[in-house]
Formats: structure tokens, C-alpha cells, sequence
């Protein structure tokens, strides 16, 4: 199979590519404990034939000498997956504060820049029958959202063993010498170079529709407004801050995420406020502790990445992020009353567009010559510094429990690159109910971040404690049973939205499904799959479903498009689409349209053939599921977006599955 073999790093990506040094490795990732013990040699073949779902773990950077051109990925001729996973085994007992300790030590190693830059390590040894994985790959490649894309693919969503597919073959020819470096470098320059003046262009436009409307200028001016109060000079140090040794730390801890959300339950505040008030709030009493002089540095300092991600960037830059600054005032003692205040500045930085001008900042450096861009680079960790005193990025995972060739991921904890300056970090992270905080930290700065975590602790209680809510026990969610058939059982023909299904043998003794449409008399019409009828009659079970309602409040990721390819044999001369318009547990609109509507107006688009969407609209299988296994296509949207929507999803397909209950008397 041929592939395209380069792409260029967009700008922010080669921002941390040139930013990473020894002491401050660019590594980000998550630590994930299974239950069980985790089959070594299995795992490697089951990453090996799923990895060519996301071709960036197959690429390397090349770059010509002396930096005379744009870094970019280009596919390993090398590339051996046995390279990037390997296995350590902690020595007895294997409690967590092992676990900890040598996941702080991956950490603070930087990845080989000569291979694809990413490693798994398979961690035995640990108590209680169980395997952790850490998994790291550097921040040049992907933003947090897509950190963990990988372990994501290999995941499933029932405890079943999964089958190992045959991968496909692929042909990378191999890297250039460095005299064709340098001459492909400057040709293809001069386009990498326009493709950055129309972003620039864009943000631009952006930025001038804003100022041109009298309300989001207003919410502009605030947010400026909000960024320079007691700023107009750099912030002062606090003992967090400091320069890095090298020497990196991780420590966790877990909430449940009812019980955070119970807490924001009537405010205007989100589930992230709640956190950046938890953790702004440790941070307050472990300063406390050592003696530090508020009245000098009366605020902490938050930066908050925010996708700046924009469809047509999807192939072109691994990282689309900016941030947002939130200051959190260390003289509001009342926990409800710092969550409030927590939740107006967001709320105020987010409404005011600042993160588009910062993000144009982070791209104009792409546009100095190649040459110089190391150097530019090198200093940007000085202006963060003087801006902020830690970092904080939240990543959502899917609520229901995943599995890893059979063993249940129980915990999952992300980590996060440090800044220089920044002696400390945190990473939030939701799965199955509950939410993580993960500190990493630089031992030259915080001697032992354990001290920090186990404030994280006090300050969830007291927040619980004045918000009055009291503890939630998690929802049971019950196991698909193991090893269902991987075909329907049918001993009568099966009506599904207009279609037998009538189970025949093949000359080789197989059972294959050929439909037929039928009308049956004296009983409601039958729709026609993927028919604008079957749309609108899809909007009202949607509609008329109080579980879809409740599993679906927070859905706010826009339309969602199923497209089917063509089948002729099934009854389907060319592909079909419909798409729904769905929106806080509510669907406003759904028609059956083309794939070239459905790619334009939806922001997620899987597509699949008929036998998978047989399998998935007949209960047999979750779509996030296929997806994951590359039984459906995930055309547009990102897979990580979904996940934490994989309870809606489930009650997605169950009301298709009801479409066939409504009286309707016209196809």
C-alpha cells in the first residue's frame, strides 16, 4: 500500500519540538492500571495490527541540516513496533508508591528523537493482580485531547478477547539523503508558508468580526481587562515556581465525578471550575504551610489550554491549542464563594476571545525563516513564566468501563509537559464516573508533591462539605456478556427498519444475510433504512426517550451523520446518509441528505458498510466499539471527543431500534 509519506509540523507543533530540552522533556501521556495480568506477547501483536489506524505513530521527524527547513513527519522504513513497547516488573510488595515513583522516572526521560516518538511500557509486578501501562508520546505529535489515540484504538468496549487482524502492508520508501532534504525543504517552504499567512488571515478576520460587534467587543475589552489587573508588570514567584532539575514527580488522587457535578448543580459554574477550585485551593494551603507572604503575589495564576481546532486543520497540524488565563484570588476564604469567583473569570476569558490572539502569537514564529526558529523558540518558556505560575488541562474519557484484551482499565492518570519555570502541573482526567487530578512536579522545586496531592483531598471535602452534597455511590454498569455469537442467531426471518434479514448457507457451509424489502398487510409500513422518513421517525423515539435524555444532557459536539455504503446485493444501489441535529439530550432536526452534506454540516461523520451497521442497529455491537476496532470509519470528528459519550451513544442505537414500534403510514 502506498502512502503519502511527509507532512510538515503545523506551528505550535514545532513549538514544542523546539522547546524541549534535557531537563524539560516534551512528554505527554497517561498512567493506566488493569485488572490482571496483561498477556505481554498479545498486546504487541494487537498493537502492531491496529497501528496503521493512526499513521502518526509509524512517522519520524526528518529535517534538513542546520535547520534550513521546516521539520516534518515522514514514515519510518525502520519502523518496528517491538521498539516502542517494552516491559518492566516492579520488585515486591509493587505497591502504588512504586508504581508512582517509576512512572515519575519515564517521565523525566526525553523520547528518541532517531524513531517514532512514542513508548509503552508494560509495568508487572503490581499488587493485587494488576498491570499498569504507561504510555508516552511527545507533545509535537499530538495535543492532549489526542494524547492517548493509540491506547484508545486498542481499547474495547466489552471484556471479550478481541481478534487479531491481519495488518495491512505498507510501502515507505526510504528517507531522502541530505542533499534532497535541503532542496525539497526550500520548495516546499514557500507553500507551508502561504498555508500560514491564511491562518494568520483567518485569525485576523476573526479577530475584526469581533471588535466589529458591540457585544463581543464588550466581552473583549473585559477579558483584556481581567489579563491586566495587578498585571501590568510580571507576576511575582511562588514556591512552585523555580528553575527545573530535571528530576520529575508524579502523584494522584480521584473524586467522584457525581459528586463534582452535584457540587456546580445550581451555579454557573462547570465541572471544570470545580476542579481548577479544588486544586487552586491546595495549592493555597501547601504555601500556607511553608510561610508564604500572600500580600506579595495575592492570586494564583492558571493557564488553560483550549482547542483552537478548526475542521479543515484536522490533517495539517497535530497541535491546535491555545490558552486561556484564569486568576484565582487567594484572599477568598469561603469555598463556595472562590468556586464562584473561579467561575466568572472563566466565564469572562472565555467569552473574550483572547485565546485567538494568543494563538496568533504561537503561530507567527512559523513564519521567520526555518533557520531562526530553534532560537525564537528556545526563549518562549521566559514569557510563560512571567505570565503564569502553573499549567492545568482537563481531558474527558468515556464513562462506561473499557477493557484491554479482556483485563478492565480500572484507573487512568494523565501527565503533562512542565515548563521551566513551572515546578508543577496538573492533569485532569474523567473515566467511568470518576475524575483524577494528577500532579507532576519537579522535585528541585516541590521536594515531595505528595504533600500537595494530599491537599487536593482536604480541599474536595470542604467543597463537598459547604456545597452540602453528600457522597454518591457510582451506577453498576452491567457487562455485555462474554463471547457473544459474532453473527445473529436467526431462526425466523428478522424485521429491522424494512429489511428480512433471512439467514441462507453458503456452498461453504457459512450463514450469510441476504435482505429483501417486504410490505406486510394490515400492519404500520416498514421504513426504508437511512430513508428521510426513518430520519424523522428516528428524531421522535430520540425525542420521546427519557433515557436518551438523561445520558445525553451534555451533549453539546453537534450534528451527528451515519452514512451506509452501497450495496447493491442488500438492497442499496448507492450510499446513503441521514443526519441528526442533536443537542442536550434533544434532537432538533433529522432528514436524510448526501455525503457531501453530511461531511459539510455534521461535526461527527461515521461511515460503515451494511453488515456493520446491521450489527450496531441490531444491538449486537456499540458503534463507539466498531469504531475503535475499524469496523466503522470515524470520517470526520476525532475519536476522543466521543468517548465521553458512550452511555449516550448506547441509548442512541437502542431508540433506532424502536423506530419499527411507531404507527406511521408512509414510507
Amino acid at each position: 500500500m502506498a502512502v503519502k509519506n511527509e507532512r510538515i509540523l503545523g506551528p505550535v507543533d514545532s513549538a514544542f519540538y523546539y522547546v524541549e530540552s534535557q531537563r524539560t522533556p516534551m512528554n505527554i501521556g497517561s498512567v493506566c492500571i488493569f485488572e490482571g495480568i496483561m498477556p505481554f506477547d498479545e498486546l504487541v501483536k494487537l498493537v502492531d495490527s491496529r497501528i496503521h489506524r493512526a499513521p502518526i505513530y509509524q512517522q519520524k521527524i526528518v529535517q534538513a541540516p542546520m535547520s534550513l527547513g521546516q521539520p516534518k513527519w515522514m514514515f519510518d522504513p525502520d519502523f518496528y513496533v517491538g521498539n516502542h513497547i517494552f516491559r518492566l516488573r516492579l520488585e515486591s510488595p509493587g505497591n502504588d508508591e512504586q508504581l508512582r515513583q517509576l512512572a515519575g522516572r519515564l517521565v523525566s526521560s526525553p523520547l528518541n528523537k532517531d524513531k517514532p516518538l512514542w513508548e509503552m511500557h508494560v509495568i508487572e509486578g503490581l499488587s493485587d493482580n494488576r498491570t499498569a501501562i504507561f504510555f508516552k508520546v511527545h507533545h509535537c505529535m499530538v495535543d492532549g485531547l489526542a494524547a492517548v489515540e493509540l491506547l484508545t484504538l486498542l481499547f474495547d468496549l466489552t471484556p471479550d478477547m478481541p481478534e487479531v487482524e491481519p495488518k495491512p502492508l505498507y510501502d515507505a520508501p526510504p528517507i531522502p539523503e541530505k542533499t534532497k532534504l535541503i532542496v525539497d525543504s526550500i520548495i516546499q517552504d514557500i507553500p507551508q508558508g502561504f498555508k500560514v499567512l491564511r491562518k494568520v488571515g483567518s485569525e485576523l478576520s476573526f479577530i475584526g468580526s469581533i471588535l466589529a460587534d458591540k457585544e463581543k467587543r464588550r466581552k473583549t475589552f473585559i477579558g483584556m481587562a481581567n489579563l491586566l489587573n495587578d498585571n501590568l508588570r510580571p507576576i511575582r514567584r511562588l514556591p512552585i515556581n523555580g528553575k527545573n532539575s530535571g528530576r520529575q514527580m508524579l502523584a494522584w488522587t480521584e473524586f467522584s465525578l457525581a459528586e463534582i457535578r452535584a457540587i456546580k448543580s445550581g451555579r454557573t459554574a462547570s465541572v471544570n471550575d470545580v476542579m481548577l477550585t479544588i486544586l487552586s485551593t491546595a495549592i493555597m494551603y501547601y504555601l500556607q504551610e511553608l510561610g508564604t507572604d500572600f500580600e506579595a503575589q495575592n492570586f494564583l495564576r492558571v493557564l488553560v489550554p483550549v482547542s483552537m481546532r478548526m475542521e479543515e486543520e484536522k490533517e495539517d497540524f497535530g497541535n491546535r491549542i491555545s490558552v486561556i488565563t484564569v486568576d484565582i484570588p487567594f484572599s477568598v476564604k469561603n469555598p463556595l464563594e472562590r468556586l464562584d469567583a473561579v467561575a466568572a473569570y472563566s466565564k469572562a476569558m472565555k467569552e473574550s476571545s483572547l485565546s485567538v490572539g494568543l494563538d496568533l502569537v504561537l503561530t507567527l514564529p512559523a513564519l521567520l525563516p526555518s533557520i531562526t526558529q530553534p532560537l525564537v523558540w528556545s526563549t518562549a518558556p521566559i514569557a510563560f513564566s512571567v505570565i503564569a505560575h502553573t499549567w492545568c488541562t482537563n481531558v474527558s474519557g468515556p464513562q462506561i468501563p473499557v477493557y484491554l484484551l479482556g483485563r478492565e482499565l480500572k484507573h487512568s492518570y494523565g501527565f503533562f509537559p512542565l515548563n521551566p519555570s513551572f515546578g508543577m502541573a496538573c492533569v485532569i482526567m474523567s473515566y467511568n464516573q470518576r475524575i483524577s487530578m494528577n500532579l507532576v512536579a519537579d522535585a528541585g522545586i516541590i521536594p515531595d508533591i505528595r504533600d500537595i496531592r494530599k491537599q487536593l483531598d482536604r480541599a474536595f471535602l470542604e467543597l463537598r462539605s459547604a456545597a452540602k452534597v453528600q457522597p454518591i455511590e457510582p451506577i453498576i454498569i452491567e457487562r455485555t456478556p462474554k463471547n457473544p455469537p459474532t453473527e445473529p442467531v436467526v431462526n425466523s426471518p428478522q424485521v429491522l427498519s424494512g429489511l428480512v434479514i433471512d439467514t441462507k448457507e453458503n456452498s461453504n457451509g457459512t450463514s450469510h444475510h441476504e435482505p429483501e424489502m417486504i410490505e406486510a398487510p394490515n400492519t404500520p409500513q416498514r421504513l426504508t433504512l437511512f430513508s428521510d422518513p426513518w430520519a424523522k421517525a428516528y428524531m421522535q423515539v430520540l425525542n420521546n426517550s427519557k433515557a436518551y435524555h438523561d445520558a445525553s444532557t451534555g451533549w453539546t459536539a453537534g450534528a451527528l451523520a451515519m452514512v451506509m455504503k452501497a450495496s447493491l446485493a442488500n438492497g442499496f444501489p448507492k450510499d446513503v446518509a441521514v443526519i441528526l441535529d442533536l443537542h442536550k439530550g434533544e434532537c432538533r432536526n433529522a432528514r436524510a441528505l448526501t455525503i457531501d452534506e453530511a461531511m459539510h454540516e455534521a461535526s461527527y461523520v461515521i461511515e460503515g458498510n451494511y453488515g456493520s451497521w446491521m450489527k450496531v442497529l441490531s444491538g449486537q455491537a456499540q458503534p463507539l466499539g466498531m469504531i475503535m476496532r475499524g469496523q466503522l470509519r470515524l470520517k470526520k470528528g476525532s475519536l476522543p471527543g466521543l468517548l465521553p459519550y458512550t452511555k449516550s451513544a448506547q441509548e442512541l442505537i437502542k431508540c433506532a431500534q424502536k423506530i419499527d414500534e411507531l404507527e406511521i403510514s408512509a414510507r
